[in-house]
């Protein structure tokens, strides 16, 4: 059945827009710009998720959201708003948004949140084909034998390896070989999450034990209850969120905030991050003892240029997917196509690669793709753009690394801000910084 979505927005145009949007989605999209008119509606329907600007004549979101929250403490709400403040995001968050939006946003990064709040509160079930590990390189052989021979445990596991090599998808291949497939798979991204708010997150809240806490909110740890808890980045976690973490993980019980009722965890725990935690403990910023908790198995993603003889698979993987969800008549490449996929070193990994094949999926139309269909740097190497000069300070060299990644990334993406900062694996406020700090601009 589709998801059913409310939008409710004074800004007609806008609503207008972003309905347009997820319909052609395949969602279900109920309109409103009053939002009295659209709580009532919501009242009487059957919805998975309400989006919401804030600053609204007759109601504002903050209210609306709880209200909402009052009368159905479950439903996903996503707030919107062009007046950033951190007091108005820390409310929202504190009141039960799944999500905060800053206006004006891409229409990319407007369907991730949705899909994202959506994915996150749906049990994981059988993934159809178009979710499967892909590969048949040694290193992913070895990957495959881990995931088997762990499936009948219940022990952590640490998920190592650099943005965009997949994870999550990883870490949903270990939940639905285990024997907690039929209970909730949760994926919680610790580097979104606000260091005030982590305990609030994780382990729930009583309405009324702190400022603006107008109805119970249910962690995290309580919805993934007898499944699994996904903790990706957990490497950008701050040291108060991990002693709070380490208690749970070693008491096996926690306790919401503002409620004197424990309650035993049972959840397995599968952490990623892209750092190397072990250097991290050395520097001291991250606990050790926490560590040795959540790294019982440990698993390494190589990088998608340590794999090149699987690239060929994903890449004709990722033809049929979107040739079929753009409605184009294309089934692969040439012998140039796959060649040229072959010899880039994809510092975004496979989600770059994605990214890629579907641009030139979409703009193709129909036929075959061929080398001339793809939007790569001329330079498929950083080491050849730029040779070490020992004449410069190391952060130098280093910053213009990492401006020509940043550079790749935009172009391979063709400017699109969001797509670029999916690939780099930053947020897209992150990206603007760094553009900033080099000076880089597409007219540049």
């Amino acid at each position: 059945m589709k998801s059913r979505i409310v939008i409710i927005d004074d800004e007609v145009k806008l609503l207008k827009a972003l309905k347009k949007a997820l319909e052609l989605e395949g969602f279900e999209v109920f309109e409103f710009s009053d939002p009295v008119v659209g709580l009532e509606f919501i009242s009487k329907r059957d919805i998975d998720l309400v989006i919401s600007d804030i600053r609204m004549s007759g109601m504002s979101g903050i209210e609306l959201l709880g209200k909402i929250k009052q009368r159905k403490p479950e439903l996903n709400c996503i707030l919107m708003t062009a007046f950033s403040s951190v007091e108005t995001a820390i409310t929202a968050v504190k009141l039960g948004a799944s999500d905060y939006l800053l206006k004006p946003f891409e229409l990319a990064d407007f369907k991730n949140a949705v899909y994202q709040v959506l994915k996150s509160k749906v049990a994981a079930a059988p993934l159809p084909e178009d979710k499967r590990i892909i590969g048949n390189s040694e290193g992913m052989r070895q990957i495959h034998k881990i995931v088997e021979s762990i499936s009948d445990t219940s022990s952590t596991v640490m998920i190592y390896g650099e943005s965009g090599t997949g994870k999550e998808l990883i870490a949903r291949s270990i939940h639905r070989s285990s024997r907690r497939n039929d209970k909730p798979f949760i994926a919680v991204n610790c580097s979104a999450i606000p260091e005030q708010l982590f305990e609030s997150e994780m382990f729930g809240h009583k309405k009324g034990s702190f400022t603006n806490a107008y109805t119970d909110k249910t962690g995290l740890f309580k919805e993934a209850e007898g499944g699994t808890l996904f903790l990706d980045e957990i490497g950008d976690l701050p040291i108060s969120g991990q002693a709070k973490l380490l208690r749970v993980l070693q008491d096996g019980i926690f306790k919401p905030i503002g409620s004197t009722q424990q309650f035993k965890s049972d959840v397995r725990i599968i952490a990623a991050t892209n750092k190397l935690l072990r250097k991290e403990v050395a520097s001291g910023n991250f606990r050790e003892d926490l560590l040795y908790r959540i790294n019982v198995v440990e698993i390494e993603l190589p990088p998608l240029r340590l794999r090149r003889q699987d690239i060929r698979e994903l890449a004709e993987f990722f033809i049929r997917f979107y040739a079929k969800r753009h409605n184009r008549q294309i089934t692969t490449g040439s012998e140039d196509f796959f060649a040229i996929l072959r010899s880039y070193d994809w510092p975004g990994n496979i989600r770059q690669l994605e990214n890629c094949i579907e641009r030139a999926v979409i703009l193709k139309r129909a036929g075959e793709l061929s080398a001339s269909d793809l939007n790569l740097p001329n330079e498929h190497n950083v080491d050849n753009i730029i040779q070490f000069d020992s004449a410069q300070p190391l952060a130098e060299t280093i910053n213009r690394i990492e401006e020509n990644i940043i550079l790749q990334a935009l172009e391979a993406s063709d400017w699109n801000y969001s797509r670029a900062a999916s690939v780099l694996g930053m947020t897209r406020q992150s990206l603007h910084y760094k553009l900033k700090k080099y000076g880089i601009s597409k007219e540049s």
